[in-house]
């Protein structure tokens, strides 16, 4: 005799509910891979696309602190310099990647980072190093030559000097026949028996250039 439910409650087959169980789980896990998982993987593979903005203090100092760094040149802080890693005013537009079937696009947006500028193309400059000494016959005084090689298809120089005199040593712009040392385009190669003329002093002083370092056996060419 096949059995009856209590009127008021739903009967249902041991099998039938088994297979209702299985299709849930199905549908579940076809929802979470066509959807969900898609949606995840389209912001993963976008992510790398848009850089993400980093708002952190950046400096707008153009030049190394001149009194503390001994190699920094004698250039002024304008404060209105964009630093290498600086951006353009004008930003990165949002961007939209459209979606796919059951898959909604994707949205970045727009980023105040700015396109880079001030990039320099001919490679980075040298730093300065001591080149040599300045000398003022008239009574011996010498100040340190400081200067760094030009990455310019011109054989320039930058040139500057460091006073020893007082509390605080004084970086000194030069000038030879007429012409800045520590300007952008720089002044020719200096020699040992050129005349310096030395700003600050305000008298012409003599060069002489410490002797380049002699070549080295590189036993692998």
């Amino acid at each position: 005799m096949p059995k009856k439910c209590i009127p008021g409650v739903i009967c249902i087959e041991n099998v039938t509910l088994a297979f209702l169980v299985f299709a849930w789980i199905v549908l579940g896990y076809m929802y979470y891979t066509l959807v969900i998982k898609n949606v995840a993987n389209a912001r993963d593979l976008g992510t790398p696309a848009v850089p993400v903005p980093m708002y952190t203090n950046v400096s707008t100092r153009r030049v190394p602190n001149v009194i503390l760094d001994p190699y920094g040149p004698p250039l002024k802080d304008d404060g209105l310099y964009f630093p290498n890693d600086s951006g353009d005013i004008r930003g990165v537009p949002p961007v939209v990647f459209p979606g796919s079937r059951g898959v909604p696009p994707v949205v970045f947006p727009g980023s105040p980072a700015g396109i880079p500028i001030n990039i320099q193309t001919r490679g980075l400059s040298q730093d300065y190093t001591q080149m040599g000494i300045l000398t003022r016959e008239k009574d011996d005084l010498i100040l340190s030559l400081m200067g760094r090689r030009l990455i310019s298809g011109l054989d320039k120089w930058q040139y500057y000097t460091i006073s020893n005199t007082g509390n605080m040593n004084t970086k000194l712009p030069i000038s030879v026949r007429g012409k800045s040392c520590s300007g952008e385009y720089g002044c020719d190669i200096l020699m040992s028996g050129d005349s310096v003329y030395v700003e600050g002093y305000k008298d012409v002083f003599k060069a002489t250039i410490y002797e380049n370092g002699t070549f080295s056996y590189i036993p692998y060419i």
